[in-house]
């Protein structure tokens, strides 16, 4: 989907007849950040001009009724129709800023806005003809230049190319056409540079999971191999080629996918399934036209595919093992018998139970070498995927302790928010917190001689409590306790310091405040060019006389009903700003836990993957040299010494793959990191110390865990058991 600004008429038309064009919808607006004056009932209204398509097919927000069929019809927001108490077929009045008055009858209700609920405005939505009829007539004498052309395309395969030749055939320059970066990038179709790079990192992190694929499939089937040396050596000796027993692991490996590669899909699906049902219900704004039971066969498709491709790759190693087995090897009963003692274990530096361990896990290069970057690749995946986190944290900003579902606002800035309000609100038993804030804008001050300029703003307990975590000097306490004592919100540009004691100029007299503390930031942030001085209720009230409130927050109750918010509303009228955040709140919280989820989840997973991994692969290479343990233990190895070799081979492993792990993933960090959090946002990387002690810390559990059982099964099973095991 696109919009297109600036479009006449009849080129629109065309580009709806389009073959590859599903639906192209009007849209105008008026009054979009309310300075135009334009009112219904005394509220602030937007007014939009569309096409029915735009409301009941691209963004689906028809509540009640029809779209109008005429100009003298329109559609409202609810939250007009609440607050009004408007039904359909009843006439609204919308006065101009000209002071010029419009009639409409309703034709139906529109779902809410969360700008519009912010901003405490209503919406309405007239036909393109009604909208062109009280556009200001100076502004364009081209009535197509007051509306932009959304455009959907049937299908998503080329979507580029279609929109590179609309734009040539009708002669549109870059400034008029403008994509949905966000639905073209979820669709693999943006041509946003950022986006970009973001396709970029998707396809390392695709690259770096196949890997790991291949790595753990390669390193667990070559132990199997090891494990087989007899079996591989009888064929040969009934005459079986190299060629025949390449071909016969192959298969095997195949039959295993018979299995595995339904089950895969089968739950890859379930799981979709209640991924969807997830995003549905935290996120309804984003994810509510979301199937829940569809099926992508494209993604059954590739899921096979690469499964196949993965183990087709992983496979080929063993397979070469596995057909230069000898026939003798089916006598000896080992694969390594047939290799040569070059070097005997190094004692110098440890005991001999803990040199055989790491002779052992050294002994065979290709062995070692898959096992370690069996270890590795778990730990790059690791710190290369929580790069996400820090780009969820960019995109999406949590809700913070200190954030309103409701907030009644003076419309001029000014502390005319009645402070009884407060009393009334705290037994109100759908409200759960309720402060309020008085602010005081471009108060003059000087600071060691020079004049400055800050806002003056008051906390209440709950808010300095708030603050704790952002409190970069001094101290809080002595904010609440002492009068004319202020904090300060950090900015580079800032020259006033803890310790400095500054003369505010308010209503012409002045006064000394000291500043006793910093915090790194606060909710207001907005204007950095000014300072923001913050200071106890009783402080503000002793320097300006003001005794209402700027504003005042309301959190509601998990139980607070639409019309206990109603009430709420009723109650302080409409001489001020009542902005309804709920909408937004939810929509930011839902996102977020999506997101979360999603990012959360698969480093959760990858950690597993990472610890089942490291068990499974130690365990067969344990189960690979058990006869080797055995003869060990036959010429007078005790049990103890045989698991302190068992764990210096483990140990060996998960040392030499953390080392090498650690430095490719903090480079791989570093990688992704330039391309999805600098690139858009300019931050300076650091190395992931916490990412990189998370995983560590799975890898040394899961090194304990693996070396449990064979260590257990070793001292069960008797020195002739162990020497005859296959």
């Amino acid at each position: 989907m696109l919009d297109k600004k600036h479009i006449s008429d009849e080129d629109a038309t065309l580009i709806s007849s389009r073959p590859e064009v599903a639906i192209l919808a009007d849209y105008g607006v008026l009054n979009y950040r309310g300075e135009q004056d334009y009112t219904l009932s005394g509220k602030n209204v937007v007014i939009c001009g569309s096409s029915e398509s735009h409301v009941t097919e691209i963004f689906n927000t028809l509540d009640e009724g029809q779209f109008p069929t005429n100009e003298n019809e329109a559609l409202i927001t609810n939250n007009a129709k609440d607050m009004l108490d408007l039904e359909i077929g009843e006439q609204i009045v919308i006065t101009l800023p000209n002071g010029d008055e419009m009639s409409y009858t309703i034709s139906g209700f529109l779902n809410n806005a969360a700008k519009l609920m912010s901003e405490d405005s209503y919406g309405v939505f007239l036909t393109t003809e009604g909208f062109r009829a009280i556009y200001p007539n100076d502004i364009s004498s081209n009535p197509a230049d007051y509306t932009m052309r959304y455009v959907q395309f049937n299908n998503t395969r080329n979507i580029q190319h279609s929109i590179a030749e609309i734009k040539q055939q009708f002669g549109l320059s870059d400034e008029q056409v403008s994509e949905n970066t966000e639905l073209l990038g979820l669709l693999g179709q943006s041509s946003n540079s950022f986006m970009l790079q973001v396709y970029a990192t998707a396809i390392i992190l695709f690259f770096l999971v196949l890997i790991a694929g291949v790595l753990m499939i390669t390193s667990s089937m070559n132990s199997n191999v090891a494990q087989r040396t007899e079996f591989f050596g009888m064929v040969r000796c009934i005459g079986a080629t190299p060629k025949q027993v390449m071909r016969l692991v192959r298969k095997e490996a195949l039959r295993w996918c018979r299995f595995a590669i339904p089950l895969g899909v089968v739950s890859g699906m379930i799981l979709i399934w209640v991924l969807c049902l997830i995003l549905r219900q935290l996120s309804p704004e984003f994810f509510g036209g979301m199937p829940i039971f569809s099926i992508s066969y494209p993604s059954i498709i590739a899921g096979i595919v690469l499964g196949l491709l993965t183990v087709l790759l992983a496979v080929r190693s063993p397979a070469k093992k596995a057909s230069r087995v000898s026939p003798l090897s089916a006598v000896s009963g080992s694969a390594n018998d047939l290799q040569p003692v070059k070097q005997a274990a190094n004692t110098k530096f440890f005991k001999i139970d803990v040199s055989l361990g790491i002779y052992h896990a050294k002994a065979s290069k290709k062995n070692f070498i898959l096992m370690v970057s069996s270890f590795s690749v778990s730990i790059i995946l690791f710190l290369a995927f929580s790069v996400t986190i820090d780009f969820m944290n960019h995109t999406l900003t949590p809700l913070q302790p200190w954030t309103a579902d409701i907030s009644i606002i003076s419309s001029e800035d000014t502390c005319s928010v009645k402070a009884d309000y407060i009393k009334d609100l705290q037994q109100n038993p759908a409200v759960k917190n309720v402060y309020g804030r008085m602010f005081a804008y471009d108060v003059p001050v000087i600071v060691n001689g020079e004049e400055k300029v800050v806002d003056l703003i008051s906390y209440e307990d709950m808010q300095f409590d708030w603050s704790k975590d952002y409190v970069l000097f001094g101290s809080l306490e002595r904010v609440q306790r002492e009068t004319d004592t202020g904090l300060i919100v950090f900015e580079p540009q800032n020259e006033i310091e803890v310790g400095n004691t500054i003369t505010l100029n308010m209503n012409g007299n002045q006064t000394d405040m000291e500043i006793v503390g910093m915090l790194s930031q606060c909710p207001f942030n907005n204007r950095p060019e000014v300072g923001k001085l913050i200071c106890s209720e009783d402080t503000f009230r002793d320097l300006t006389g003001e005794m209402d409130y700027t504003i005042i927050d309301i959190q509601l109750s998990k139980n607070a009903t639409e019309s206990d918010v109603n009430d709420i509303h009723n109650m302080v009228g409409s001489q001020y700003i009542f902005s309804d955040e709920r909408l937004d709140n939810s929509n930011t919280r839902g996102a977020y836990y999506c997101f979360g989820l999603f990012i959360y989840g698969f480093l959760v997973l990858i950690a597993l993957i990472t610890l089942f991994n490291i068990i499974n692969s130690i365990a067969m290479s344990v189960a690979a040299k058990m006869k080797q343990y055995g003869a060990f233990r036959a010429i007078g190895l005790s049990n103890r010494q045989l698991a302190k070799m068992i764990v210096a081979e483990a140990t060996t492993y998960a040392i030499t793959g953390t080392i090498c792990g650690s430095v490719l993933g903090i480079v791989c960090n570093k990688i992704l990191f330039s391309k999805l959090i600098a690139y858009r946002w300019g931050d300076a990387w650091s190395v992931p110390l916490v990412e990189l002690g998370i995983i560590i810390v799975v890898v040394v559990i899961a090194v304990i865990l693996a070396v449990r059982n064979p260590i257990r099964k070793m001292k069960e099973i008797s020195i002739v058991d162990t020497i005859s095991a296959s």
